[in-house]
């Protein structure tokens, strides 16, 4: 099984959606695809008047913002993305983390509305893969107050982690963890946090990184991040230490 998390930049290219159609053709049983949608939130947030806030790079989420990211992201975003997979003859239903419960968070302190995966529902992700069909979630959990906004990096990792998964994917707009110029082919997880240390490793990719460690920590045998091209076996492998 594989659990794969896209990034919202890549949704609005038609050309990535098109090369992604043609992969999950390839994939046998098909993935769950996990996928963001952050700037699409915050053009929201600015088209009604509301200034996107963040913490260490998590939106702050009071009240109105969740409204917006619950629309934004298991609305159009979600049902955008199982369209242009349906329309391709690829099985997919669209799901965000509070469908019966597949997603558990706690809240993250300080951000308001913001949750961290703490337990996953993979009993029914599974026997849909099982089924051929793709589960497509949106990053919005389900929490002690009701509905939380969630990080899908995080979401993915923990997704790959409760089925589990032999190999989580994330799909970026880079060929992967850039050093020097050029893609890192293998990381440890000492090796990554020096390179975040350094700085090297920064800004969305330091959440994509410590995720890769964390679904690595809880037993997923495969973990990469790479993007379209390198989806069938290029990128940067995050490996055990030794």
């Amino acid at each position: 099984m594989r659990v794969i998390k896209i990034g919202g930049r890549e949704l609005d290219d038609p050309a990535f959606l098109e090369g992604l159609v043609g992969a999950l053709r390839r994939m046998a049983p098909p993935p769950v695809l996990v996928h963001g949608g952050g700037n699409a939130v915050s053009a929201w947030q600015q088209r009604l008047g509301l200034t996107p806030r963040y913490v260490d790079g998590l939106r702050v989420t009071d009240g109105e913002t969740l409204d917006v990211a619950v629309m934004t992201l298991a609305g159009l975003t979600n049902k955008r993305l199982v369209a242009a997979l349906q329309q391709a003859g690829i099985p997919a239903l669209g799901l965000c983390g509070a469908d019966l419960g597949l997603v558990q968070v706690a809240p993250v302190p300080g951000l308001g509305r913001v949750g961290k995966p703490v337990a996953v529902a993979a009993a029914p992700l599974a026997r849909w893969m099982a089924e051929g069909i793709v589960p497509v979630m949106a990053p919005i959990g389900l929490g002690p107050e009701g509905l939380y906004n969630v990080n899908a990096d995080p979401m993915a990792a923990a997704i790959a982690a409760a089925l589990p998964a032999e190999e989580l994917l994330f799909l970026t707009d880079v060929p992967g963890v850039l050093v020097a110029g050029r893609v890192r082919p293998r990381l440890t997880p000492a090796e990554a946090e020096a390179l975040i240390a350094a700085g090297v490793i920064r800004d969305g990719m330091v959440p994509k990184v410590r995720a890769a460690l964390e679904a690595l920590a809880a037993g997923v045998r495969r973990v990469r991040i790479a993007n379209l091209g390198g989806a069938a076996g290029g990128g940067t492998s995050i490996v055990p230490e030794g």
